[in-house]
């Protein structure tokens, strides 16, 4: 059994031992501060109990599910107590609260607009130019920073790279068809990270993975979380997912799970010509054995095991890094690597997803020269009018998605 209880408009749903339950999301009475009780029509484990929050909406009138009038707290969509129940079953641990209800998500454009403004560059700022027009083109992260909802109910002090951002993506687009310089950006390079320098070239993944850092930090307001909370934020909610690693003894059959989120996928790509081979490359398991062998706890010994890496939670902006560079040997992988436009992810999940899991390729992030500190880097997206498009530093050039499919990648943008 479920059991909710609805304070400061959250719903703390708490499991407890009991059967497989049945029917779909039957609310028997709802009102502030009062005791719901919910039952899922997914199978709950047995246990001692588990507590988590979801954001709730309060109504005035008849509800959904049965809530009653008179202001009664209501659970705002079936499809965030579906992910509670899934993590529920899978053994992942839950958030106390959910910082951004996944249901406010919106993964296609909602308004459109003419193609923004090119960035002009001010001194090897190709790199940073690049990621910050892929990110500019992500449609739920656009959505939100033109809403100007964060600036409204900013609570950070000081530097926030989420009202930075805001400022950028929203002149962007008021000065379509002019070329500006992302100021807003430059003039907290060394607060996004400190070994920034403003002049000197930087790697453009290692920008765009910063920024996605500093805006987290921006979520969470320095407030003081449990780290399931802290991936509830806006910028999980979007470019999050989860990786399963699973470790199986081949003595006794024991399996021992962790898990971890990400923002991207780097992919190994010395040995493959395609992404699909390198996903494939990327979960396919190992034996660990010898030197390596895995100290199991329920045999209490060091025996072989299989481990093996499944992405868990799917991500609605998927984030595929190519490493290029090899650090050690200080070269870079000058190699075509294919990517479709259509990428099915079911084929690399934990076997508890539904398929098929299709992404969209919306942008390109693309690098010429030697190293990652040299060169020029510059990228294809697709704007909000269905058409593809060369950002090429201040150059805005319409194109299409074959000259899009033809070009060495180093970071690909999917959407679900």
């Amino acid at each position: 059994m479920v059991i909710a209880a609805s304070t400061g408009g959250t719903i703390s749903i708490t499991t407890i031992p009991a059967p497989t339950e049945s029917a779909l999301l039957t609310v028997a009475h709802t009102g502030t501060g009062s005791r719901v009780i919910i039952e899922s029509g997914l199978s709950t484990t047995p246990g001692t109990g588990t507590v988590t929050s979801i954001p709730t909406t309060t109504a005035t009138g008849p509800g959904r599910n049965g809530a009653v009038s008179g202001g009664a707290t209501i659970i705002p969509t079936t499809e965030a107590l579906r992910s509670v129940f899934s993590g529920l079953q899978s053994g992942v641990r839950l958030p106390q609260t959910v910082l951004f209800p996944p249901e406010r998500i919106h993964l296609n454009w909602t308004q459109q607009f003419k193609v923004g403004a090119g960035l002009e560059n001010v001194g090897n700022t190709c790199y940073l130019n690049s990621a910050l027009q892929c990110l500019t083109y992500t449609p739920p992260f656009a959505n939100y920073m033109l809403s100007q909802e964060h600036s409204a109910t900013c609570k950070k002090l000081g530097f926030c790279m989420m009202c930075t951002m805001q400022a950028h993506i929203s002149k962007v687009f008021k000065r379509s068809g002019d070329t500006i310089s992302p100021v807003e950006v430059l003039a907290v390079l060394n607060l996004i990270a400190n070994h920034f320098h403003h002049g000197r070239q930087e790697d453009a993944h290692e920008f765009l993975q910063c920024t996605l850092e500093a805006m987290q930090e921006s979520c969470l307001a320095e407030s003081k979380f449990d780290r399931e909370t802290q991936e509830t934020t806006f910028i999980h909610q979007v470019f999050g997912g989860q990786l399963r690693s699973r470790i199986k003894c081949l003595n006794c059959q024991a399996v021992s799970d962790t898990f971890e989120t990400f923002l991207n996928i780097l992919l190994e790509i010395k040995t493959v010509s395609d992404v699909s081979t390198a996903l494939e490359q990327f979960v396919r398991p190992e034996i660990l054995g010898g030197p390596d062998a895995y100290s199991c706890s329920s045999c209490k010994k060091m025996v072989t095991a299989i481990k093996s890496l499944t992405i868990h939670r799917s991500t609605n902006v998927l984030t595929l890094v190519l490493k290029r560079f090899d650090i050690c040997a200080g070269e870079k992988i000058n190699k075509d690597v294919r990517y479709p436009e259509y990428l099915d992810l079911y084929p690399f999940m934990s076997e508890t997803q539904e398929k098929p899991l299709v992404y969209r390729l919306y942008a390109v992030l693309v690098h010429y020269g030697r190293s990652s500190h040299s060169g020029h880097y510059f990228c294809y997206i697709k704007a909000s009018d269905g058409q593809w498009y060369r950002m090429n530093d201040n150059s805005v050039i319409i194109t299409d998605i074959q000259s899009v499919l033809a070009k060495q990648a180093y970071v690909l943008f999917y959407i679900k």
